[in-house]
């Protein structure tokens, strides 16, 4: 099965997309407690469009990871195509997590069909954060920096040794790219974002064979995650000839992921008639 989508992600409008739980990023048009994967409704102005996001991505996604983990639902908006969602941990030992969307991206009710490619895509996407950064795979760390013998180190804490990411970071990262990254980090990323996304966008160009989309760039969690995204959509690459295609076939060795992703590609057809 084929599942086509002609999708374009421009850097400078999805960049950082992480801090979008930060409320002051776009209007806040409320926040929803998840239960076991059923949203509880509040006096909530949006409650009617969040309960109707949820459902969407509730019935797209693995129910056992989606009950385990989600415990909040975030509506904020800061107009079309600029930030169009986050997955964000409420604790710090990555147990329990909240979906941050903006509803004037994320829109099934559109007729605009790339619009509503773009809406499954952003979902998987955040999914995939999802996959990558929970607590069976991020340990919590007061570390703030490792050696490059141990393993990854992520916002969020720690990676295991066998984790989704780390198994990325040493087959993809190491070496030199991860160095020039890590520079560009401490020197632009924290000071001006102009700067960091000129930086970022200058590494994608350098290794643009090894990354699927240019935001990929933008880290180790976002590559993992567009890799994911690309592995979830497209078919198998029998004979990889790039870094990047090689990228998309590494979750074919973990068999729960081959599952996940028969049971997205599934469950997203309705919404792509």
């Amino acid at each position: 099965m084929k599942i086509k989508f002609f999708i374009i992600f421009l850097f400078t409008t999805i960049f950082s997309q992480n801090n979008f739980n930060e409320v002051g990023d776009g209007e806040n048009l409320g926040s929803w407690k998840i239960q076991n994967g059923i949203l509880i409704e509040n006096e909530a102005e949006k409650t009617d469009l969040a309960l109707y996001n949820w459902n969407i991505f509730y019935s797209i996604f693995p129910k056992r990871l989606t009950q385990k983990y989600i415990k909040r639902l975030v509506l904020i908006s800061d107009g079309v195509d600029e930030k169009t969602g986050a997955l964000g941990a409420l604790n710090k030992t990555n147990t329990e997590w909240q979906l941050v969307l903006d509803p004037a991206d994320v829109d099934f009710t559109s007729k605009n069909r790339e619009r509503v490619h773009q809406s499954i895509y952003t979902l998987v996407h955040e999914f995939g954060h999802l996959l990558t950064l929970n607590n069976t795979q991020i340990i919590p760390t007061t570390k703030k920096e490792v050696d490059m013998n141990e393993p990854y180190l992520t916002i969020e804490g720690q990676a295991l040794k066998d984790s989704y990411i780390n198994m990325f970071v040493i087959r993809f990262w190491n070496g030199s790219l991860l160095k020039e990254w890590d520079h560009i980090q401490k020197k632009y990323c924290f000071t001006e974002q102009k700067s960091c996304i000129e930086k970022l966008y200058g590494l994608y160009q350098e290794n643009y064979t090894d990354f699927l989309t240019d935001y990929a760039a933008e880290s180790p969690e976002e590559d993992i995650v567009e890799s994911w995204t690309a592995f979830v959509f497209r078919d198998k690459v029998d004979d990889p000839q790039t870094v990047a295609e090689q990228k998309m076939n590494f979750f074919y060795q973990f068999p729960e992921l081959v599952n996940y992703r028969k049971i997205i590609r599934k469950n997203i057809l309705k919404y792509l008639n």
